[in-house]
C-alpha cells in the first residue's frame, strides 16, 4: 500500500511502559516503511519529551491517574472520570474520522480505557471495512484470574473475535502462553503472531564517557531505576537506607533514577537521605540506555520495557516487582529468574539487609546469556506491512495468510 496511514493508540493512565513501547514500534516502522505516516494517541504527561520518529505526529489526551484502589481519575483537570473519558473518547473518534487510517494498532486494552476505544473502533467496522484493526499484547497482562475476569467485563473476547483482524504479542509463548492462561478462544487464537520481545537500541555512549560523568571512578556502578517513579519510591528508599547503615567507604556508586512521575515531595525525602552517601541522582533521561549499558549492575522494576532494556544489553538485573495493583511483574521476573536471566527480591522482603545480599550476590555473578527471541520490533514492523498489502483483505485473517506472516518473522 502506497503512503499507508498509521494510528496507534496508547494505553497511558500509569508510568511511562506503554508510550515508550508504542513510540519504539512508531520508530521502527519508520525506518521499514518510510513512506507511512503515523499518528499516536496518547494521554501521557510526557509524550513531548521523547524525540519523535519522522513523518509521526500525536495527539495529546486529557491526562488520567490510577488511585491506589485500582480506580482512575482525572490527573489534573477538575472534571469527573465520566466527564474525562467522554472527553477522550470524542477526540478518538474525531481523529480516526480526520486522518482515515489504513490500520490502527491498539495497546493492550481492547476497548481501550474505561472502553474510550469503542466509538472509534465501531465506527471504523461500519465504515471504513478496509481499515486494519490490530491488537498489541505484551507477554503477560496480569493472573489469569484477573485476567479472565477483566476480559469477560470488557467484552474482550468479543473484541478479539469480532472487530481486530491481528493480535501481536510481544513475547514468546515458550516463556508464556496466553492463550492457556487466559482462556483465548480458538478464534482470537487462529489471530496471534508471535513476535518476540522488544530489542531496545543499543547505541550508547562509551561506559568510560559514562562513569567519568558520575564520578564513579574505578568502583562498581550499581544504577536503580524505577521507571516512571510514581509507585517507585520505596525501593529508592530502601535501596539509600542499606547504603547509609554501612560505616566504611562505599563498594560502589550509585545512580538513582526517580522518574519524572515522583511526586516532588517524595523526591526531595530522598536527597535528604543521600546527602552524605556516594550517590548520583536523576528524575529522567531519554539516554537511560547509556546509563544502564555502563552499570555493573541495575536494580529496576520489573516491568515490561525495563526487563526488554536488560535483555537487549545482555546487563545483570536484579528485579524488585510491583507490589500491588497487579501480579504482572511478578510472573514475569519468576519466569526470567527460573531461566536465570535475572535475580528477584520480593517487595515483601525489602529489607535494607536482604537487599545488599541480594545485590552483592547478583554482583559475583556473570552477565546472563539471552536466549529469548528480541526480534520483536523487526517482526512486528513485518507483520504490520502484511497487514497492508492491498490483497490481504480478509477478516478475519485465514491460516494460510496468517502462516504467510509468520514465515516472514525472524526469530
Amino acid at each position: 500500500m502506497k503512503n499507508p496511514k498509521i494510528l496507534l493508540y496508547s494505553h497511558d493512565t500509569f508510568g511511562l511502559g506503554h508510550l515508550r513501547r508504542s513510540l519504539a514500534i512508531a520508530g521502527q516502522l519508520a525506518l521499514d516503511l518510510p513512506q507511512a505516516h503515523q499518528l499516536l494517541v496518547t494521554g501521557s504527561m510526557v509524550a513531548g519529551a521523547f524525540d519523535l520518529p519522522p513523518r509521526l505526529d500525536l495527539i495529546k489526551l486529557p491526562a488520567l491517574s490510577k488511585r491506589s484502589s485500582g480506580r482512575y481519575k482525572a490527573r489534573a483537570l477538575p472534571l469527573t472520570l465520566n466527564q474525562t473519558i467522554a472527553w477522550r473518547e470524542q477526540m478518538i473518534l474525531q481523529a480516526v474520522v480526520a486522518f482515515k487510517p489504513d490500520l490502527v494498532l491498539v495497546d493492550k486494552v481492547a476497548a481501550g480505557v474505561q472502553g474510550e476505544l469503542r466509538p472509534a473502533l465501531h465506527h471504523l467496522k461500519a465504515c471504513a471495512p478496509h481499515t486494519r484493526l490490530v491488537l498489541g499484547m505484551r507477554d503477560i497482562e496480569d493472573s489469569p484470574e484477573t485476567t479472565r475476569r477483566e476480559w469477560s467485563a470488557s467484552d474482550t473476547p468479543y473484541l478479539q473475535e469480532q472487530l481486530y483482524d491481528a493480535i501481536l504479542l510481544y513475547g514468546e509463548q515458550t516463556l508464556f502462553d496466553p492463550v492457556a492462561a487466559y482462556g483465548m478462544t480458538p478464534a482470537a487464537a487462529s489471530k496471534l503472531i508471535p513476535c518476540g520481545y522488544l530489542r531496545r537500541a543499543t547505541r550508547t555512549r562509551p561506559a568510560g564517557d559514562v562513569r567519568r560523568e558520575l564520578d564513579a571512578a574505578g568502583r562498581p556502578l550499581v544504577v536503580v531505576t524505577v521507571g516512571g517513579g510514581g509507585d517507585g519510591y520505596e525501593i529508592l528508599r530502601a535501596y539509600l537506607e542499606m547504603l547509609g547503615q554501612n560505616a566504611g567507604p562505599a563498594a560502589y556508586h550509585s545512580l538513582l533514577v526517580t522518574g519524572p512521575l515522583m511526586a516532588q515531595g517524595k523526591r526531595q525525602a530522598l536527597r535528604r537521605l543521600a546527602a552524605e552517601l556516594a550517590v548520583s541522582f536523576m528524575e529522567f533521561t531519554v539516554d537511560l540506555d547509556s546509563y544502564l549499558a555502563a552499570a555493573d549492575l541495575v536494580v529496576s522494576m520489573a516491568g515490561y520495557n525495563s526487563v526488554c532494556e536488560l535483555l537487549s544489553l545482555g546487563q545483570r538485573g536484579l528485579l524488585i516487582p510491583r507490589g500491588h495493583t497487579r501480579a504482572e511483574q511478578r510472573m514475569r521476573a519468576d519466569l526470567l529468574a527460573q531461566r536465570g536471566l535475572a535475580r528477584v527480591l520480593s517487595p515483601d522482603e525489602l529489607t535494607p539487609a536482604r537487599l545488599r545480599g541480594a545485590i552483592d550476590a547478583a554482583l559475583s555473578e556473570p552477565r546472563p546469556a539471552v536466549t529469548l527471541n528480541l526480534n520483536g520490533l523487526e517482526n512486528i514492523s513485518r507483520a504490520m506491512a502484511g497487514l497492508l498489502r492491498p490483497e490481504a483483505v480478509y477478516r478475519p485473517p485465514s491460516r494460510l495468510q496468517r502462516r504467510a506472516i509468520l514465515e516472514e518473522l525472524t526469530v
